[in-house]
């Protein structure tokens, strides 16, 4: 560097750092996408970027480029987990000793949604597929919570699945008695319930602790779940499933509007597949 400040004039080194100065805040913010750390936790926010949870922080991923977000304060150093987007693509996050947080896109801040909980010891959030102020929450032996207004009130619902929950969704398929369908993934694999909490049943044969689970809101009957680093697939609501192979340990998934089933891995990276159905980068 000194070498090449050297030959410069005084006019052009002028303008050489007045160019650093310009450009990089810009250098700043424009991070690899993978960081080489595990991926926590995937959804997307309104713009239908791809929002990515790490121990290094929370993304917002637009091609090379990732924008940090804030992450909410915590006295305790309670750091999240779980992450989901309302049906009005609000951006909620949630962990234990954390909480629940929804995302205030105009101050650039989180809210948080705690005043009526039990406790913080949250594991599992879901927000319902069409309704944008119903959420779900799983506070371990409190059991399930269930808000209609947005986060601002919250009522025990259920004792939730027998074995604890570790990942949660809320999806619109078909053949509910009420609005949708509540899969929980347990330590031992899915259950399955209709939004009126009538029963908890087994959602098909598949074993493990589920460490993530998501669904194709296009055919909602296609669901996906991670156990142990394997990624399965159920067409049928999770009567069936069948193991998806990839070419990494799969820690998190997420449909993106304009990728389709994206993944997070061990690694740090995020794939998804290709015509031909082979995993790709999504992030060159």
């Amino acid at each position: 560097m000194k070498a090449i400040f050297y030959h410069l004039s005084s006019g052009a080194s002028g303008l050489f750092l007045l160019a650093l100065a310009v450009f990089m805040p810009a250098l700043v913010q424009a991070q690899p996408a993978s960081d080489g750390q595990s991926v926590k936790a995937l959804t997307t926010n309104a713009s239908g970027a791809l929002v990515v949870l790490r121990g290094s922080g929370l993304f917002a991923l637009e091609g090379q480029t990732a924008v940090e977000m804030p992450l909410p304060p915590s006295d305790s150093g309670s750091q999240p987990n779980t992450l989901a987007k309302g049906a009005d693509s609000s951006l909620y996050l949630a962990g234990p000793g954390l909480g629940i947080w929804r995302y205030d896109n105009a101050n650039e801040s989180w809210q948080p949604l705690n005043d009526t909980l039990p406790d913080l010891g949250i594991t599992a959030i879901a927000a319902h597929a069409t309704q944008p102020d119903t959420l779900y929450a799983y506070l371990g032996d409190d059991g399930m919570f269930r808000s209609r207004d947005g986060g601002e009130g919250w009522v025990k619902v259920d004792s939730g699945p027998r074995e604890p929950v570790q990942a949660f969704l809320h999806s619109d398929m078909p053949g509910s008695m009420e609005s949708g369908w509540l899969f929980a993934g347990t330590t031992r694999g899915v259950s399955r319930s209709m939004d009126c909490f009538c029963f908890w049943g087994d959602a098909g044969e598949l074993r493990g602790t589920v460490a993530a689970i998501d669904y194709d809101p296009s055919a909602p009957e296609n669901v996906y779940a991670v156990t142990e680093g394997r990624l399965h697939h159920s067409s049928d609501g999770g009567e069936t499933w069948a193991n998806l192979e990839s070419t990494q340990a799969v820690t998190a998934l997420t449909f993106s509007p304009t990728e389709g089933l994206v993944v997070g891995t061990e690694n740090g990276d995020l794939l998804t597949r290709d015509a031909s159905g082979e995993w790709v980068p999504l992030y060159e």
